[in-house]
């Protein structure tokens, strides 16, 4: 799932819930377009509004839709995603950080514990999104 889940994806990732303020859930608010460390080669989007996220990958069969919430309280910033659709990865928490530097955003995520940096490992998966 993380694997073909490229988003922030995160990207990653991302906006209005509970655990962060209106500035930084407007900051990760709209379009974001990237890739996974792990295949450069292979773009992905992330669209963020409110509370919700919409990924696709560069595979049509690679895509999700769920909801977030951002804590900004810790460092680093971190996120808990959960997958909506598609069904058979329905209510799957993927647990992330994040950061936010000018108009880009990197998140390091997984299904299994929460990253603490943002150097790939083979269950964590690390993207980078700029903001269209």
């Amino acid at each position: 799932m993380v694997k073909w889940f490229a988003a922030a994806t995160g990207l990653l990732l991302l906006a209005a819930g509970c655990g962060h303020s209106v500035k930084e859930s407007q900051s990760v608010q709209g379009h974001w377009s990237g890739y996974n460390t792990k295949n450069p080669g292979a773009p992905c989007t992330v669209n963020i509004t409110g509370n919700q996220f919409e990924y696709r990958g560069a595979d049509p069969n690679q895509w999700a839709r769920g909801t977030f919430v951002l804590r900004e309280d810790v460092k680093p910033k971190q996120m808990d995603l959960t997958v909506l659709e598609p069904s058979n990865q329905s209510n799957q928490v993927l647990l992330a950080i994040y950061q936010l530097e000018g108009g880009q955003m990197t998140v390091a995520m997984s299904s299994v514990q929460r990253p603490v940096d943002f150097n790939p490992k083979p269950q964590i998966e690390v993207y980078h999104c700029k903001r269209d």
